[in-house]
Parts: C-alpha cells; structure tokens; sequence
C-alpha cells in the first residue's frame, strides 16, 4: 500500500534576510560583556530593539547585536528603556553594533572595537 503522504517532498528552506549571520552571532558571544567586561559562557548576544527592523514575531538584523552577560541583558529588559540603560554604562549601542559589524568575521578586530568603547565608556563616567 502506498503512503498517503510523498515523504519525498523537500521541505521548504528559510530566506536568510540581508544582515543576518550566524558566525557573527558566535563571535559576539565570545566577546566579553560590553557593560562589564565579564568573559565567559554566560555571554548573550542582545539584539536592539529600535531599529526599525524588528516587528510581530521578528527581532532586528545581527547587525545590531552587542555581548551582554545574562545578568546586564536581564537588567536592561527589565529597565524596559534600551538607550537609557546602555546610556547610564556610557555604552552607545547603536554605534556599538555598528562597528562589530563592521569587523564581523574578525574576532581579535572586534575585541579592539569592544575594548575602545569600554574605555571611552570609562572615561565618560568618571568625568560626570
């Protein structure tokens, strides 16, 4: 007896929309924490949330993905304004974001990206 079903059939493949990149998202997490400095396993990567991009069931392009650790990415869900908390850390997120990707596919160049904006964050907390 035949199957009802053609099992043959290939099952549909996801359209990768422009800005997203898996390896991207791996070398992030392997950042560390760009509040922080924490390195480790528990390195997320957040995706920001006003972009433009992101609506019903969709998140922003991993373009805009910066290294949080669990702790600083539940915190600033829970503060529920995105560019008020990176703010606070001295952190621009949008910039941020902007210059990983700029050296996606080069982990020791995103490192150095990383550490200027922390050292620039640094500095803006201590003079205010």
């Amino acid at each position: 007896m035949k199957p009802r079903i053609d099992k043959g059939l290939s099952k549909p493949t996801r359209k990768e929309r422009p800005g997203m990149s898996a390896s991207h998202l791996a070398m992030v997490r392997k950042l560390p924490c760009c509040v922080c400095g924490l390195y480790g396993y528990d390195i997320q990567a957040h995706h920001l949330l006003r972009t433009g991009e992101h609506g019903m069931g969709r998140k922003s392009s991993d373009r805009y993905a910066i290294s949080l650790c669990r702790f600083h990415h539940d915190q600033l869900h829970a503060h529920g304004d995105e560019e008020d908390y990176l703010m606070r850390w001295g952190i621009p997120g949008r910039e941020l974001a902007s210059a990983l990707w700029s050296k996606r596919g080069d982990l020791e160049a995103m490192s150095r990206v990383l550490f200027n904006f922390q050292q620039q964050a640094q500095l803006k907390r201590r003079t205010a």
